[in-house]
């Protein structure tokens, strides 16, 4: 089994805000995010919108990056990985529960035919000592897209902000954002989050009160920047009074 690696994230601040208003540790939503890496959605099956919306974010990071993929040269593993995306492919248009158990034995099946030929990183740790487990999905989507483990977890980091999608959701017609529709979909899953009392309830209404003011405020504002900004500036203030006394 492949040692520890070590990697160092950088943290922005929309990031650290989206997670602390939303009462989430920052390993919790990497790991989350991690855990719904598909590559049978990356080649097309359907699954559950967390699965969709981890993947794009990959796919986005491989179009924005624009990585060079290794060629893979040993027979032995091509022959593997054939089969495997054939059985994959075939299931592309079953029922949608049925393909995602199949899927995922699919995926295990490969994983462990792979073992004895080549090797993945299966655990990176994090300067504070947490670890985040890697699927051989996300391991395989890395690889694909000429990605490091670094790489596109910092993408993650780096799409995520919720003052961007709060500001683009004022138009109509607007599509999702892939990294925010992750830490929804953790939120919206996770019975524990829905049941967890959130610190300082004072604030979460004073500022829930202002965050409608301020979408009918900038409902009429017409530059994209500037709504960023407000709102920006908004999700800042929140943050900094979760923190006082911290």
């Amino acid at each position: 089994m492949d040692s520890t690696r070590q990697i160092k994230l950088s943290y922005k601040e929309d990031f650290e805000i989206a997670c602390t208003i939303n009462n989430l540790n920052y390993t919790d939503l990497l790991q989350y995010f991690i855990d719904h890496v598909s590559f049978y959605v990356f080649i097309g099956g359907n699954m559950k919108a967390a699965y969709i919306w981890a993947t794009k974010v990959c796919i986005e990071c491989g179009d924005a990056i624009g990585g060079q993929a290794t060629a893979v040269t040993d027979k032995s593993i091509q022959q593997i990985s054939l089969k495997y995306i054939k059985m994959l492919t075939l299931l592309i248009e079953r029922d949608e529960a049925e393909s995602l158990n199949k899927s995922t034995y699919l995926m295990q099946a490969w994983s462990d035919e792979m073992r004895s030929l080549t090797s993945y990183i299966k655990t990176i740790q994090l300067p504070n000592k947490d670890e985040l487990y890697l699927s051989f999905d996300f391991n395989l989507l890395c690889s694909i897209n000429g990605l490091s483990i670094q790489q596109q977890l910092q993408y993650f980091i780096d799409r995520l902000s919720l003052a961007r999608v709060r500001a683009n959701n004022l138009l109509e017609g607007t599509t999702a954002d892939p990294a925010a529709s992750v830490l929804f979909a953790l939120i919206s899953s996770d019975s524990r989050l829905k049941t967890k009392l959130l610190p300082r309830q004072d604030i979460y209404r004073k500022y829930g009160l202002q965050l409608l003011e301020l979408d009918k405020k900038l409902r009429g504002e017409n530059n994209l920047k500037t709504r960023i900004l407000n709102y920006r500036a908004f999700y800042q203030d929140w943050y900094q009074a979760l923190n006082k006394g911290h």
